[in-house]
């Protein structure tokens, strides 16, 4: 149970985090939101490492680590170049199967379901994806976006490129937390400067802008969360149930914006309760 409650508050953390994270972009450019939130995690992690004083990764682990960090950057980057081509409603959806890859995993390794638990899989995932897909846009709405067919290529590799990170952080996590947490954020951190490029000079702080720590700090939680859940649960169970946060962003969107949720998006959500219950069962 601790396994579950841990994935599930990082689900929350996510969650949260993807809600704030547009919020803040209205407000202050996307490129200082994404920077400087990656850079507040990147001291958390640092501030952790620090207390912990936790034994170096191993060399292979480094590895992981790096590539659980190059995972996550490509799965943010991949994200907002889709919702940059095409709908929401297209790319969020493919975008929230990414537990596909780390439950595909877990299975391959051993991990051992009773039949209620495979079938609240698969309504969680199911679930999750009804509830991140917005209100289905017309054929004549479509041509207002550049190019939806490359939007969901684009959210087919940011699935892909988060299930990395979620099959690859709690391998390198279990030889060493702190270690494995700093490397993965720090690496993430270069590869969206790298993708930022010249946009980095407008990246300023201002009065005001430590609020954007904040999307970053849920993010470091959340990760935390997660690696721990993974240590001492399946990692098909836990990966899954760490992937619901559209469910949190969701419903935060109804309870704070007064968002109408879709028919769709309610069957979702109520599919991914369902799902939850019967893993917890």
């Amino acid at each position: 149970m601790l396994s579950i409650a841990l994935a599930l508050g990082s689900s929350a953390c996510y969650g949260v985090s993807n809600f704030l994270g547009p919020q803040l972009a209205r407000r202050y450019a996307l490129v200082s939101v994404l920077i400087l939130s990656q850079l507040a995690a990147l001291a958390a992690c640092a501030l952790y490492l620090a207390v912990d004083r936790g034994h170096t990764l191993p060399s292979t682990y480094v590895w992981v680590a790096l590539l659980a960090g190059l995972g996550n950057a490509g799965g943010l980057i991949g994200f907002y170049k889709a919702a940059e081509l095409g709908p929401l409603s297209v790319a969020a959806p493919i975008g929230a199967v990414g537990a596909v890859l780390p439950l595909t995993w877990g299975l391959a390794s051993g991990d051992s379901l009773r039949p209620a638990q495979v079938v609240g899989l698969v309504l969680a995932m199911g679930g999750a994806a009804l509830a991140a897909r917005r209100p289905a846009a017309g054929e004549e709405a479509l041509t207002l976006y550049p190019d939806p067919r490359a939007s969901a290529i684009w959210a087919a590799a940011s699935a892909v490129a988060f299930g990395v990170f979620l099959t690859a952080l709690p391998k390198a996590a279990a030889h060493g937390r702190p270690w494995a947490l700093f490397d993965a954020r720090l690496a993430m951190v270069v590869l969206l400067a790298l993708w930022a490029g010249p946009r980095l000079v407008s990246v300023r702080l201002e009065r005001g802008s430590g609020v954007l720590a904040v999307p970053g700090l849920l993010l470091v939680t959340g990760t935390l969360m997660y690696t721990i859940a993974a240590n001492h649960g399946q990692l098909s169970l836990v990966s899954v149930l760490g992937s619901l946060f559209p469910v949190f962003t969701v419903g935060l969107g109804v309870t704070l914006l007064h968002e109408r949720l879709s028919r769709s998006q309610a069957i979702g959500v109520a599919a991914a309760l369902t799902g939850i219950m019967l893993i917890a069962l």
